[in-house]
């Protein structure tokens, strides 16, 4: 009696064993498989969160360079020896016949666009004289002041040039005897020297006007050109 009950004792002694290891070995399978799954997790959100992830070459390329419309209205001056192309809803003077020839002028409107015969010269114009008189048309060294004036080399029809960008401050003073643009009126000037002559077009953004500067820009490096 005594030895059955030693040898069933040991018996389940030994069962109880083999149940607390299997516990441990479950536990710490579980565990390793947590720690794996840890590990990945980092990686995965790195992943996830770099921009352009999973996407092919193709989706990350950049957009192609945009042109002028194929619409746009062409502009020749015999007399200032250049060409160009502009948007076909601009407004132009209503008295051309008055105008400087060789002198281009236009507007995003009628309220915005120049008159002919008179110093206003509108939103956006361009015109050549000869020589070269490139310092005469630079914002920083302009009888009027301006504010916050840029500069940046530009090419156009492979001739190098300048555009410049400022805001006219003070140009009202009574001490012009002409006076300039109101304050806050903002400027981009491109100016160039070829064949002989100065070449510039202007834009000017003054309060109330519609806002055309890139298409300006686009006029100006993507259609004109100079002749001789």
């Amino acid at each position: 009696m005594g030895m059955r009950n030693q040898t069933g004792f040991c018996s389940a002694g030994l069962l109880l064993i083999l149940v607390v290891v299997g516990i441990i070995g479950g536990a710490g399978c579980n565990a390793h498989k947590a720690r794996q799954e840890a590990g990945k997790s980092p990686d995965n959100a790195s992943s996830a969160s770099e921009p352009g992830a999973g996407q092919t070459g193709q989706q990350k390329s950049q957009p192609a360079e945009i042109d002028e419309p194929a619409d746009w209205t062409p502009y020749i001056s015999a007399e200032g020896k250049f060409s160009l192309r502009h948007p076909k809803n601009w407004a132009r003077p209503t008295e051309p016949d008055l105008c400087t020839p060789g002198l281009f002028m236009a507007g995003a409107d009628a309220k915005s666009v120049g008159q002919c015969a008179s110093d206003n010269f509108g939103q956006i114009y361009v015109s050549s004289t000869e020589g070269r008189r490139l310092d005469e048309h630079k914002l920083a060294t302009s009888n009027y002041p301006y504010q916050n004036i840029t500069s940046r080399k530009a090419t156009v029809d492979n001739i190098e040039g300048w555009r410049e960008t400022g805001t006219a401050m003070g140009q009202t003073d009574a001490k012009f005897e002409m006076p300039g643009l109101p304050d806050g009126a903002k400027v981009a000037v491109y100016s160039f020297y070829a064949h002989g002559r100065t070449y510039v077009a202007q834009y000017t953004h003054r309060t109330g006007d519609p806002d055309v500067l890139r298409d300006f820009d686009l006029m100006v490096t993507k259609t004109l050109k100079f002749s001789k």
